[in-house]
């Protein structure tokens, strides 16, 4: 029974070591991240080549890719709007179009000065959600984008940390300087995108 005492005891005080050290390491992938940012800013005013962060929600993963001098991006709007065009002008199949997004992708490849290779989130961290420009709804799933423009400009995005025990982190990417806000708590995209 002494034995049983003991071991419960054991298991007490490690539950709120163990919870720390999940907050460290979502503390520590936070200023990674943000630093990242800051590189791949940097990277794109000296290059004048756009840049973007990617995120894999799948790998839960992220890394900079490097692309061409010029870059129109997508928008939900966008999209809509060349959906109706092509309602009038030759509709290219479905083939052709996959063809065009496979190039436009390839354009693309690592930034190995920027991230040398693909960055693991460390175990019992994950991406919550990432909220871009791109659309309204805020990313959950596959891969997303943060762009990095050549002219100092920055696809305005908010990311969502979190970790197994229930520690959040919000990073606020703003539109210009390369700077990133990083906030230990959950912010909604549309709270964070008001903060100063």
């Amino acid at each position: 029974m002494v034995v049983v005492a003991l071991m419960g005891l054991i298991a007490a005080m490690a539950v709120p070591s163990i919870s720390n050290v999940f907050k460290i390491s979502l503390g520590s992938t936070t200023r990674d991240l943000a630093t990242t940012v800051r590189h791949a800013y940097n990277a794109a005013m000296m290059t004048k080549k756009v840049h973007r962060l990617v995120y894999d929600f799948k790998e839960q993963r992220y890394w900079v890719e490097v692309g061409p001098a010029n870059l129109l991006m997508d928008t939900e709007e966008t999209r809509a709007k060349a959906e109706r065009a092509s309602k009038f002008t030759s509709k290219l199949s479905a083939e052709e179009e996959e063809k065009k997004r496979k190039e436009s992708e390839a354009a693309f490849s690592l930034a190995t000065y920027v991230t040398r290779k693909k960055t693991d989130l460390p175990r019992g961290v994950e991406f919550e959600d990432v909220k871009t420009e791109q659309r309204k709804e805020p990313f959950t799933e596959g891969l997303v984008y943060t762009h990095f423009f050549p002219h100092g400009i920055i696809e305005q995005t908010v990311i969502h940390l979190k970790d197994t025990s229930n520690h959040h982190s919000t990073l606020i990417v703003a539109p210009t300087v390369g700077r990133t806000k990083v906030i230990e708590r959950f912010v909604p995209a549309e709270e964070a995108l008001l903060e100063p």
